[in-house]
């Protein structure tokens, strides 16, 4: 599970890693970033990214009765096609979500940050839904997650998925869906390119 993550890279890392023009800065980093708050995702139209906030966590309707369940925040990569809350979204709606690092908790209870070892920032697969509330769309967003790598995996049984920047235009297409290029995605992220530390709190450039 994830459950916090960070931004703190300034906007030209940001515009940098995501294809986006420096003066289309439409998020100012915050540090730590938790359920229910505004974070920077990215989707795109035609050939081009766009930057947009949305909201982490939705919940979902779904069902003859249109029974609407509580917040979620992440989505297992291995039954996405499969669960209700994110069968529609799967195909249609696939977003990144701009992070520095994610956060996990060991069974000690000790927090531990996670970043790439370049400091770069990077895009976490996710999931979004609009609805419309009062005349205006709201957009929000899940997390996926997969099973760990060699580094996470003493500290937590998930990770956030991590989309490569190679990879972030085959993920952002909507336009198209084929599941035996899209799973491949979800593997773990190389541990080799990561890095662990104790958590700060609140988050710091690093």
């Amino acid at each position: 599970m994830c459950g916090k993550f960070a931004l703190v890279s300034d906007w030209s890392n940001i515009a940098g890693a995501f294809g986006l023009a420096a003066t289309d800065q439409f998020f100012a980093p915050r540090g730590d970033i938790y359920p229910a708050s505004d974070a920077a995702c990215i989707i795109r139209r035609g050939t081009k990214n766009f930057g947009t906030v949305m909201q982490w966590g939705f919940s979902p309707v779904w069902g003859k009765q249109k029974v609407r369940k509580s917040l979620l925040i992440n989505a297992r990569a291995e039954t996405l096609s499969r669960k209700p809350a994110f069968r529609d979204a799967f195909p249609k709606r696939r977003c990144l979500i701009v992070a520095d690092g994610f956060y996990e908790w060991s069974k000690e209870k000790t927090q531990f940050y996670f970043c790439l070892r370049n400091h770069q920032p990077f895009g976490l697969a996710g999931l979004y839904e609009e609805v419309s509330m009062s005349g205006s769309a709201k957009a929000s967003f899940v997390i996926i997650t997969t099973v760990p790598n060699e580094l996470i995996a003493p500290v937590h049984d998930r990770m956030p998925v991590i989309i490569s920047e190679g990879k972030q235009s085959l993920w952002l297409d909507n336009s198209k869906y084929d599941i035996n290029e899209l799973v491949p995605l979800f593997n773990p992220y190389p541990a080799s390119e990561m890095a662990i530390r104790p958590a700060e709190f609140p988050a710091k450039g690093v």
